[in-house]
């Protein structure tokens, strides 16, 4: 079956030089650690539904975050650029060592994260996966000079740029957590600068960079004047103000944010105009599957695009990150749908990965998988921001889209092994020895990953930072006392005799709302703890205060300071009022007696 389409056509096959052997390969093992990743996922949406013993949410939380974005997406697309602009065949060898250390670090960090979370050997992987990172830089953008100079290659190179950018900010968690604590603003900043360069540099810039190249090996090469590139990369930075005014809610973050987008959105306009002329019209539907998975990848990035325009209106902006579903959405609008259709969808073109039928129907369940969960995930969070409640049976249905993923991705893996069990035992004796490694400098390059590793543990406090300081203003020089009332206005709550049901009807409507992303009825811990029992640990003028003045309570309350270090989530500002507070408050109390026999043990 011919999958690739006329505007690639078999001539071009010759600016591949690696040819398909380690791509193949390289491709199999990022299929495989998103395979890893998609059941961490699914495992999580689990916990909405049923009970999974052993494992805690926040542990799976890490593993599914850590595989996905530096297994799955650091291969692909690390992947894509090498077989695509390494013309040097000498050069192979140093990659065939890079990919073996990345499968080491993801392996590694797929067998710790789900037992210990951020643990001293879960942080040595991650930190030898990030020097593979940085070793894959320096041996690309080497190899990146020998190639003639183009628009592509501009932004392909400043991708690897902010791939290396971005990890400034996991270098400052250990420092920062340790001196000043992990309740700080710049602890929390520090992980959003990694992940905002990620999402938005490495790998945005990666899509428009390859999208650019495959549009000039149709016809002439593309090329983007320099004020777009300008506008591209200031938007970049401009846009982390959002990321920054979601620890640090200062009003003018969201002006800086608001100029971000805007400049952004020209800059994807600019770039992307010539490129979807030649190979993809974005008013006209491929016929050809692999070519409908570059457009899903392509159309992908641009709602994103568009999405982060709605948010040049400050109240839309804090809705986007108050709201999880839409968090959630987004970074799957990025990581499954611009990355994983666009740059999956280039790497089929060339053989990179699968082409069979079975592979197709793998793709079409993928493709299913990603709109059902987004179309549920935007659907939700917009239905709790209209105050309108919840889908019925809402997590069963999310579960059921994410089972879609492992299914696909089960089908890939299937293809692969038919693959390679058609090859005649010389094809396979040949491949082996192509993928001879010098195991002695293999040694040599994990023992320093592994030696570097072990100085970061020591900056972080040597146990995945779980003694780490909290943070304490310079100008105190005592220990704080925690009031049992809280930090706020509430000073007295009247909880009158029994339960108000008018009252706790209201409350339960808005925990629907603006709670159930993060927090459950019941006593098991999601993002955040469960609120079986909370009117029993805590006193009701805590509970309305941390409501109502969620910033000041985790900036000086020591017991919310306390959860905030235990949960690493920082609960946002949801602007609830008092009165609305209150009927919160009263559907808690009911809740507690409906599950425990008793509430307000705290004031008893």
């Amino acid at each position: 079956m011919n999958t690739h389409s006329p505007d690639f056509g078999e001539n071009k096959r010759r600016d591949f030089p690696l040819g398909n052997i380690l791509a193949n390969s390289w491709m199999a093992w990022a299929v495989f650690f998103f395979f890893v990743a998609s059941l961490f996922g699914l495992a999580m949406r689990y916990f909405f539904i049923g009970e999974l013993p052993y494992f805690e949410y926040k542990h799976l939380l890490h593993s599914h975050s850590h595989i996905a974005l530096l297994g799955w997406g650091f291969l692909l697309v690390s992947g894509v650029m090498v077989f695509s602009f390494v013309k040097d065949r000498s050069r192979i060898k140093i990659y065939k060592r890079l990919l073996l250390l990345s499968i080491i670090a993801n392996i590694g960090m797929m067998l710790s994260f789900p037992i210990q979370g951020y643990g001293p050997f879960s942080i040595a992987f991650s930190t030898i996966q990030l020097l593979a990172g940085y070793l894959f830089a320096y041996h690309f953008l080497r190899d990146l000079i020998k190639s003639e100079s183009t628009s592509a290659i501009q932004l392909i190179k400043y991708s690897v740029y902010w791939m290396l950018l971005s990890s400034i900010g996991l270098w400052a968690i250990g420092p920062i957590g340790a001196t000043l604590g992990r309740l700080h603003p710049l602890y929390f900043m520090s992980v959003q600068w990694f992940l905002h360069f990620q999402l938005n540099g490495w790998f945005a810039f990666a899509l428009l960079g390859l999208i650019l190249h495959f549009a000039s090996l149709k016809t002439k090469v593309i090329s983007i004047n320099r004020i777009s590139f300008f506008i591209l990369n200031i938007s970049l930075f401009l846009t982390y103000a959002l990321a920054v005014s979601w620890s640090t809610p200062i009003p003018s973050l969201f002006y800086i944010n608001a100029v971000g987008v805007l400049l952004q959105g020209l800059a994807y306009y600019l770039i992307l105009r010539p490129s979807l002329n030649e190979i993809l019209p974005i008013f006209k539907f491929p016929n050809v599957w692999v070519d409908r998975l570059i457009y899903l990848g392509v159309l992908s990035l641009i709602l994103k695009a568009v999405t982060q325009i709605a948010l040049v209106i400050p109240e839309v902006a804090t809705i986007a990150y108050t709201i999880r579903m839409y968090v959630i959405g987004f970074v799957h609008m990025v990581m499954l749908g611009a990355i994983t259709f666009g740059i999956g969808g280039i790497a089929i073109k060339y053989n990179w990965l699968p082409t069979s039928n079975l592979s197709k129907l793998g793709w079409s369940l993928l493709s299913f998988g990603f709109i059902s969960s987004e179309i549920l995930l935007l659907g939700q969070g917009t239905l709790l921001w209209a105050k309108m409640g919840f889908i019925p049976h809402y997590h069963l249905l999310i579960f059921i889209a994410s089972c879609f993923f492992p299914i696909a991705l089960l089908m890939f893996f299937l293809d692969i092994l038919r693959i390679k069990n058609k090859m005649n035992p010389n094809q396979l004796i040949k491949r082996e020895n192509k993928f001879s490694i010098n195991k002695q400098t293999m040694k040599s390059s994990v023992l320093m990953s592994v030696g570097v590793a072990l100085l970061l543990l020591t900056s972080c406090g040597g146990s995945g930072g779980e003694n780490q300081g909290a943070y304490t203003p310079p100008s105190e020089t005592k220990e704080k006392v925690a009031d049992p009332k809280g930090v706020g206005e509430i000073k007295q709550v009247d909880l009158g005799n029994g339960i108000d049901e008018a009252m706790a009807n209201k409350g339960k409507a808005i925990m629907d709302m603006k709670c159930t992303a993060c927090h459950q009825y019941n006593d098991k811990r999601i993002v955040g703890p469960g609120f079986e029992g909370v009117t029993n640990r805590r006193r009701p003028e805590w509970i309305m205060n941390m409501i109502t003045n969620v910033d000041v309570m985790l900036d000086e309350d020591p017991v919310a300071q306390a959860l905030l270090e235990e949960c690493l989530t920082r609960m946002p500002n949801q602007n609830i009022s008092i009165g609305d507070s209150r009927d919160i408050l009263e559907y808690l109390r009911k809740n507690d007696l409906e599950r425990t026999g008793s509430s307000d043990a705290a004031v008893k």
